[in-house]
């Protein structure tokens, strides 16, 4: 008589795994007095919004994981929570990793345009722009199969919200509109696969 050991991935580790990026990215900013301080958050990796990279592209992906404050991680991490389990539900791990750094890269590129165009002080830091693209990703997902009601509601509240926070002062409409619109569009790529439930 043989015996089959079956290996499965933790249910949601695509989203833990989004969760322990930018928890142990908050850690350093901690360890290193960052938060709050332009110039070491510019070394840590956060994008400039004087619009030059000067061939730092990489600011392009690391300043999605950076933070300004505890208030704007907790956003953030309420928003992975509300947008990762629909999403990877329904995609898997590897394809919400896809979307949350594809729309995050994408989200840099629309902020560094933007301040290409109209310089600023200061520098850029957040991971709205992936947590955006998962929103729109999990709306995409969910409205397409039988999800329940609620699930649908939930996900169209957090975007009815994340879209009047989009517009306060000091905060990137620009970025998170180029993550809904990635996310979405990675989304319609992703085979239907029923997901009731979450």
């Amino acid at each position: 008589m043989s015996s089959r050991t079956v290996h499965r991935s933790p249910r949601y580790a695509g989203t833990a795994a989004i969760f322990a990026l930018i928890g142990a990215m908050f850690l350093a900013e901690l360890a290193t007095a960052s938060l709050g301080n332009d110039s070491r958050l510019l070394r840590l990796g956060a994008l400039p919004d004087s619009g030059g990279l000067h061939r730092q592209y990489w600011r392009l992906l690391t300043f999605g994981f950076l933070h300004s404050n505890p208030v704007h991680l907790l956003l953030n991490v309420v928003l992975l929570l509300v947008a990762g389990p629909p999403a990877e539900r329904r995609s898997g791990p590897r394809r919400i990793l896809l979307v949350f750094l594809s729309a995050s890269v994408a989200s840099g590129a629309g902020i560094l345009l933007k301040h290409q165009l109209w310089p600023a002080a200061g520098v850029s830091v957040g991971a709205s722009g992936g947590m955006f693209g998962l929103l729109a990703a999990a709306l995409v997902l969910v409205l397409r199969d039988e999800s329940p009601i609620r699930v649908r509601i939930v996900l169209l509240a957090a975007l009815a919200a994340g879209l009047g926070y989009s517009i306060l002062p000091g905060v990137s409409l620009v970025g998170h509109l180029v993550g809904l619109a990635v996310g979405a569009a990675l989304a319609f790529a992703v085979p239907h696969r029923r997901g009731p439930g979450v």
